[in-house]
């Protein structure tokens, strides 16, 4: 039998997924004003993400799997947003989500006890799903 829950070691408290136009976010980055990249982009995320080859796309996917995990706490009754209170990195090859202040605190509350993150991209866009499991 194939289940639905195999392998997420817990109840499912909320899903998210995300869709983000890569060249929208490359405008912002090439605009003289770069106060957008540190208002939604931790440190740590921003020299991941001009680490790479396609910083633009780095971060369009980074800020996806951020628009999922917001989505998925409202799914699991959770409000406010503060981007860089949600940190995506990815470690050994695998994206990673740290919640700290206002959104960790909502997340503790809800049960959230782990948090699985995916995400892609192609030349125009990235995407990012996010599982909050209990």
């Amino acid at each position: 039998m194939i289940r639905s829950d195999s392998g997420t070691r817990g109840p499912l408290l909320g899903f998210g997924t995300d869709l983000c136009a890569i060249d929208r976010l490359a405008r912002a980055l090439a605009a003289p004003d770069r106060d957008v990249l540190t208002a939604m982009f931790t440190p740590a995320e921003i020299a991941a993400g001009f680490a790479g080859r396609e910083p633009a796309g780095m971060l369009a996917a980074c800020f996806a799997a951020k628009e999922a995990v917001v989505k998925a706490l409202a799914a699991a009754g959770g409000q406010g947003l503060f981007w860089r209170d949600i940190e995506v990195l990815t470690v050994r090859g695998r994206p990673r989500v740290n919640l700290r202040g206002r959104l960790g605190d909502l997340a503790a509350q809800l049960g959230v006890r782990r948090i699985l993150v995916s995400h892609a991209r192609c030349r125009c866009y990235a995407m990012a799903s996010a599982l909050l499991l209990a």
